[in-house]
């Protein structure tokens, strides 16, 4: 909250911190002191008790002989002439009726009660009660106390000019750099400040030297993809024909929503959160996440090197997403939850070649990449749509169970038949759960 007024005030990055410093070290000071004065205070007064009983005790055997023969004058006499200094501030003797028989001195609010009985040949024959000031050892803390409160203050101080001075050394290059970057965002040219004098300054504006002399070039380029290309050579030996292959299109539901609700950063690191999620469950059945297309995250499988399997694999990669999914929900997992609709599809694509930086990019071509994005749109939350193609690849003895989609309209107006995916056979399915386990526990080890 005081960093927030502090904003708003307008505070620059040094000066913020400077106060951040002194503030963390009053803080921590604070606390110091408050734990000292706690134990010290405890110490002093349970050291100031003991010496109080002790004394007591002393007085006991003195006043034996007068107690037991109930002599008042002699119990007064020896109370007057006992020296307890400033320990106790009153004493009382008691007979064993609780009849006080001698006294000196008055107890006092603040006093601590002291009983010592006084025994005979292990017989009780009465009671010393000794009324103990402490208020010595609570004042001998408070000194202690205001001294390292003092000393917390001065160093709180020191502190905030030594960070001050290190953050303005460091934010003058910064705040230039954001004028800079403002002028840039507003269609300039990058123009970078005066080159900076310590050392980190210098490294990032060494690297942002690299990055204006290419910004023109790759500004462009952004522009024109506008959609995340993968970052590896491509794989394909022949990009300019048809490759069969299974596709896996996973819908992120409300994903406007959620670039409204969320910042950039937040949003980037949720969908890498489940980009790693995706990327386990592809590799563990020969898959490959190739981009975000749309709204979706498309997943192959039998490219390039025309896995048989392809198909099974692509139903088994999708069941195991959809399963890291609701494990993660279930056991309340802090990454942020997600909807998403799940969809398989078996066609041709046709891989694209774009030349970027010495590396060949492949795009997806084809009507199958659309009409995976359609069934997908289609899908269902906690379900599996899987096209009729698909499942024509996949053998009827391996016992899956389906239950039948909805007819859905292709590209062409054709209905299609589609099918829900209801249960996998108990073998896979255990090994499935058993991926799950391992894969959520790696993350959470990370």
């Amino acid at each position: 909250m005081l960093l927030r007024r502090l904003r708003q005030q307008k505070l620059n990055t040094s000066q913020i911190i400077g106060l951040t410093a002194a503030l963390m070290i009053l803080a921590t000071g604070l606390l110091v002191c408050g734990l000292t004065y706690s134990h010290l205070s405890s110490q002093l007064r349970t050291t100031s008790i003991d010496d109080s009983t002790r004394q007591l005790r002393q007085l006991s055997v003195a006043l034996t002989p007068s107690l037991l023969r109930q002599d008042r004058i002699s119990l007064n006499l020896t109370l007057n002439d006992w020296d307890s200094g400033n320990a106790l501030d009153g004493i009382r003797v008691l007979d064993t009726e609780q009849q006080i028989l001698a006294e000196r001195g008055q107890e006092q609010t603040s006093n601590q009660t002291i009983t010592v009985p006084v025994l005979q040949d292990g017989k009780n024959i009465g009671a010393i009660i000794g009324f103990a000031n402490t208020d010595a050892a609570t004042q001998l803390a408070q000194r202690y106390f205001s001294i390292g409160l003092i000393a917390s203050s001065v160093l709180a101080l020191l502190g905030a000019l030594i960070a001050y001075q290190f953050g303005e050394r460091h934010s003058y290059y910064t705040r230039r750099l954001q004028q800079q970057m403002l002028l840039w965002q507003q269609g300039e040219d990058l123009t970078l400040p005066a080159k900076p004098r310590d050392a980190d300054n210098l490294a990032l504006h060494l690297t942002l030297e690299k990055i204006a002399r290419r910004e023109s070039q790759k500004r462009a380029m952004d522009v024109a993809l506008g959609q995340f290309m993968s970052n590896s050579d491509s794989p394909y030996p022949d990009p300019l024909k048809y490759y069969d292959a299974a596709l896996l299109f996973i819908e992120i539901q409300d994903l406007e929503i959620l670039q409204n609700r969320l910042s950039a950063s937040e949003l980037t690191q949720t969908l890498n959160q489940y980009h790693r999620l995706l990327s386990q469950a592809a590799k563990l059945y020969n898959g490959k996440v190739d981009r975000y297309l749309g709204d979706g995250v498309v997943m192959m499988f039998g490219i390039p090197n025309n896995d048989r399997n392809a198909s099974l694999h692509c139903l088994y990669a999708a069941r195991l997403f959809s399963g890291l999914v609701n494990y993660l929900r279930e056991h309340d997992s802090p990454l942020l939850a997600l909807e998403f609709h799940i969809a398989a599809h078996w066609g041709p694509v046709l891989m694209a070649p774009l030349q970027e930086d010495n590396h060949t990019q492949c795009n997806l071509i084809g009507d199958t990449v659309h009409w995976a994005s359609h069934l997908a749109n289609q899908s269902e939350e906690n379900r599996i749509l899987v096209s009729h193609t698909l499942v024509e690849h996949i053998d009827d003895e391996l016992g899956i169970e389906w239950h039948e989609g909805p007819l859905v309209s292709d590209l062409h107006g054709r209905e299609q038949i589609t099918y829900w995916l209801k249960e996998l056979p108990e073998k896979t399915e255990s090994l499935i759960q058993r991926q799950i386990k391992h894969i959520t526990s790696m993350t959470e080890n990370a």
